[in-house]
């Protein structure tokens, strides 16, 4: 299958293991899994069950369906259309195609959802019809806010660099090896119940991190200071946003720093920021640094790329830039 026709569905086939770690491995007990009848709506070239196989789990039976089905045994049907009934557990790998990029490129996006990635519409229809679901899906989707409700586990699948040299010790951190063939798009794993959680686990592989609540107290309070302004050419501090591909290199710098770097009006990368107040450099970086270290990057949107040091290049986001500077006024 060509790419563009990869695009125009969503599809793109799974290539790693993350079943193999211990948060599915314990929602599969929950589920009583080896006893289940399982649903793969999206079943692709049918990598699912291999792949829970190699993990030495086994369910009664799967049921598989497809828009356009891959391999033999799988049923053709638009599940988004008309999504299969009576199942209660499923396990799966929805399509992915943000609205905008399907616009961009003339591709067919379903007009029956308000949500701006096709795999939110999918994940929506397994949480409505199943009890227990479990999603392979972007890494970007922890910071969304969406099916919190159900939501028990949410694991960043970082993949194992193909190259080890200055790979980090393994703490649990050891990478799942690549999710799939033919993107390098940063990648998790959600697990839902049936019953309403009190908090959301947070894992990297095999890591626990934290539930998102304890996450969330290292974050500052949210500023809506409008007089700090992005993108200002005349600005009094400089932002890099984006890692490099060697380490965590995302910092605030003297504005000089920048000179003769074209500030565009969308530019989110490198930019320049009109703080009204004299602002400490060297402050700010170091509570960027203490955030970091505190929540494990989840909160902000990882990047395509794995690191140097084996981790996902992240970028910092104008929200949370707005709250970290603003902090430094009171």
């Amino acid at each position: 299958m060509q790419m563009d026709e990869k695009r125009a569905s969503g599809r793109y086939y799974t290539r790693g293991n993350p079943f193999q770690l211990e948060p599915f491995q314990t929602w599969a007990i929950a589920s009583n899994l080896e006893r289940q009848s399982v649903l793969e709506p999206f079943a692709g070239a049918k990598d699912i069950p291999r792949l829970i196989d190699a993990a030495h789990l086994q369910c009664r039976d799967w049921t598989f369906f497809d828009i356009e089905p891959g391999v033999k045994g799988i049923v053709q049907r638009d599940t988004l259309a008309d999504f299969p009934e009576g199942f209660d557990v499923c396990i799966t790998n929805p399509p992915w195609l943000a609205r905008n990029s399907a616009t961009r490129r003339g591709l067919p996006f379903p007009e029956a959802t308000r949500y701006d990635d096709l795999y939110k519409y999918a994940l929506e229809q397994c949480l409505t019809h199943c009890g227990w679901v479990t999603a392979i899906i972007p890494e970007a989707f922890i910071r969304s806010g969406l099916f919190l409700q159900r939501l028990h586990d949410f694991i960043s699948l970082v993949p194992q660099k193909r190259d080890k040299t200055n790979y980090p010790p393994d703490n649990g951190d050891r990478g799942v090896s690549v999710m799939f063939e033919d993107t390098e798009h940063p990648v998790g794993l959600a697990l839902f119940t049936p019953d309403t959680t009190s908090d959301v686990r947070i894992w990297r592989n095999n890591r626990f991190l934290g539930t998102m609540s304890k996450l969330r107290e290292h974050l500052p309070q949210p500023s809506s200071n409008r007089n700090i302004v992005f993108n200002d050419p005349k600005g009094n501090l400089g932002l890099i946003a984006i890692d490099n591909t060697v380490s965590a290199s995302i910092r605030f710098c003297p504005p000089e720093e920048l000179k003769g770097y074209p500030i565009r009006v969308h530019c989110r990368s490198i930019t320049k920021i009109g703080v009204p107040w004299r602002v400490d450099i060297e402050m700010l970086n170091a509570r960027l640094a203490t955030i970091r270290k505190k929540t494990h990057d989840v909160f902000l949107t990882a990047f395509k790329g794995i690191r140097r040091d084996g981790h996902y290049r992240r970028r910092l986001d104008w929200a949370l830039t707005r709250a970290i500077v603003d902090t430094q006024r009171l």
